[in-house]
């Protein structure tokens, strides 16, 4: 379903007017930073939101408001300095009810972990968010986090990034492979924003899409927003919001052969963790659709059951409890305070109430979040991890302190970026990302071989449910082989749900000549023909009527009089099998959306349903459907139709 909302149609023109006339790089940093800008302030108002709801929940815990609101964010700071932690599973289960009615009322599709949800919007649904699902996650997300939920805000963050890049993109009228990029710049710049983190941020918007691979082509447009993000984000949250820098100390010893050694067994030893916590996750989620499917419960009771179990465990544990980022910004202050002689030098002396602390609120936080998200709330899984990844790092630092010759904070920021890395196979980005909030780029090799191991060690498995193990070229199908599995398959997308405006269209009275500069002007390779009331009458194909390119450009004729080519057209309504069919009968790579009264609405290329297309098929073929997909594409060249190239 395309978003509802829309701006004048006179406004809409000229922008995409000035949009159509810059170079790549000019028109990426205008979509970019649009997206950035409208994502900052949207993300700006869901902190006000939350800080909101947490300034309610420190009154209700007897505190000093006043200090509280707009200053702290983070739900566990409340419950651990309030008078009466039995308070603390009644504002946990109000503030999930409200954000459940709220999700399942209005947008049923913002509900668990935003992230997941965008890359499903990425691979199949063409790119598109409805606006409304961002400003429901947003509320919902408030509610649940300012009242305690384990969660990270990055979950609404990211939905209202890609929100914003789907809105700009549609009203720019980008074909489909550029709404997705449009996509990813505004998850980049949402993810920026939080962890104040632009490259870190920009490479894990393209790399959480593939469980071993990145959609480089979206990198620069990335990387635009996740810049602009960034510097909304110093004024909105302050320069001092993120996670706290790290002293290193001599550079020498982070790079010493024992050093390197043990951040390669760090990998190792958080590479179980990391299991944990997408084993936790998915059958607690898997759990919770039981109850929903054999026992009849209502969905919307799903957040509350998770809820009341969570204030349970953070009666005991408050550590546990909301987004957890400040109490994690003050444990790594603590872990780096402690100074190198409080630290054991041999197994026999180590502080055992220490280790047991930081493996219980590790376990704890993963079991918290996997009830909260898992069971339907509406969070993110990043925050969490990041928590859970310090714990077991600082635990493993404690450990081999005074054998490596590295203090065990540092072990703490290789942690973050190790589980979460491995658990959503994003461990370039995170690494990255963590050497930006460690405030230092000797944090990169480090993290990268802590991260990478972990990942390497946890191979097939990952948190976000709707990643594909790699990108495919368009080039592997052909029109036919994609019809037959479409068919077989039962698939029906409708067409217009991928149909692109992008493409200038032509009156029939027009000069050739103009029309071809336009043309040429637009990068298009195909000018759809109308009449005056907008009904398409044919399209003009230079390379299907072989047209002489000389002479056109400087022909007077009307393009009507010229040779044009009989339009491939499918109508809104119809699946993209029928788009297909009509590829391959008219020979061509493309087909021409028109509504009843062949009025035109869009076109659509192979490669847009390739795009769209391909991993549905892949969830249901898996690997198998690459090597049919080879198979048919090297016995392809001898048919008529066209296939991108």
């Amino acid at each position: 379903m395309r978003p509802s909302l829309k701006i004048p149609e006179k406004l809409a023109r000229i922008v995409v007017s000035i949009n159509e006339r810059l170079g790549y790089v000019e028109r990426w940093l205008f979509i970019s930073t649009v997206t950035a800008v409208v994502s900052s302030l949207a993300i700006g108002i869901f902190y006000v939101m939350l800080r909101l709801v947490i300034a309610v929940a420190a009154y209700l815990h007897g505190l000093d408001v006043s200090s509280i609101l707009f200053h702290i964010s983070d739900y566990s700071i409340i419950a651990l300095e309030g008078h009466n932690r039995l308070l603390i599973p009644l504002t946990v289960v109000v503030g999930a009810a409200i954000a459940s009615t709220i999700v399942y009322r209005w947008a049923p599709e913002a509900e668990g972990s935003g992230t997941d949800a965008i890359v499903n919007a990425y691979h199949h649904e063409a790119g598109h968010v409805r606006p409304r699902v961002a400003v429901v996650k947003a509320v919902a997300s408030a509610l649940l986090l300012g009242g305690g939920g384990s969660g990270g805000p990055e979950g609404p963050a990211v939905q209202i990034g890609g929100a914003a890049g789907s809105f700009i993109a549609n009203v720019l009228r980008l074909s489909v492979e550029e709404r997705k990029i449009a996509l990813i710049a505004g998850v980049a710049g949402a993810l920026s924003f939080i962890f104040q983190s632009p490259v870190g941020a920009a490479i894990f918007a393209i790399e959480v899409l593939y469980e071993r691979d990145m959609e480089t082509s979206a990198l620069i447009p990335a990387l635009f927003a996740s810049v602009i993000a960034y510097s909304f984000s110093l004024h909105i949250l302050g320069p001092g919001y993120k996670l706290p820098s790290i002293d290193v100390g001599d550079v020498l010893n982070v790079y010493g052969f024992d050093a390197m050694a043990s951040y390669i067994l760090l990998g190792v030893f958080i590479a179980p963790f990391a299991y944990l916590y997408v084993y936790t996750f998915y059958k607690v989620k898997e759990g919770f659709i039981e109850l929903t499917e054999k026992k009849g419960i209502d969905t919307r009771l799903r957040p509350v059951i998770g809820a009341i179990i969570v204030g349970i465990i953070g009666v005991f544990v408050p550590h546990i409890l909301g987004t957890g980022e400040e109490l994690l910004a003050e444990m790594l202050k603590f872990f780096q305070e402690q100074k190198p002689g409080a630290t054991s030098t041999s197994f026999i002396s180590l502080d055992v109430d220490m280790i047991t602390a930081l493996l219980l609120l590790a376990i704890l936080k993963i079991t918290a979040t996997a009830l909260t998200v898992g069971s339907g709330g509406s969070g993110g899984l990043l925050a969490p991890g990041l928590f859970a990844g310090a714990m077991i790092g600082e635990l493993f630092g404690l450990l081999v302190a005074g054998y490596t010759g590295v203090e065990p904070a540092l072990y703490a920021y290789l942690g973050m970026a190790a589980l979460f890395g491995a658990a959503s196979k994003v461990p370039i980005g995170l690494a990255f990302m963590v050497a930006e909030v460690g405030g230092t780029p000797a944090l990169i090799v480090p993290a990268l071989m802590t991260s990478l191991t972990a990942s390497l060690a946890t191979r097939g498995i990952s948190i976000v449910e709707s990643q594909l193990p790699q990108s495919i070229p368009p080039s592997l199908f052909t029109a036919e082989s994609l019809l037959q599995m479409i068919r077989e398959q039962n698939i029906c997308i409708r067409v217009e749900k991928l149909a692109s405006k992008k493409y200038v269209t032509a009156n029939w009275s027009e000069p050739l000549r103009v029309v071809v500069r336009r043309m040429v002007a637009n990068k298009q390779h195909i000018v759809p023909i109308v009449d005056e009331t907008g009904r398409v009458v044919g399209v003009l194909d230079p390379g299907y009527a072989g047209l002489d390119l000389r002479y056109a450009l400087r022909s007077s004729e009307p393009v009507a009089e010229v040779s044009l080519s009989q339009a491939p057209m499918v109508r809104v309504g119809e699946c993209v099998a029928r788009a297909l069919e009509q590829m391959i009968i008219y020979g061509t790579d493309y087909v021409i959306v028109v509504d009843a009264m062949y009025r035109y609405h869009g076109v659509i290329t192979l490669e847009d349903i390739v795009g769209t297309v391909f991993p549905i098929l892949l969830e249901r073929f898996g690997q198998r459907l690459l090597k049919e997909a080879s198979s048919g594409s090297q016995g392809g060249g001898e048919q008529k139709h066209k296939s991108i190239e």
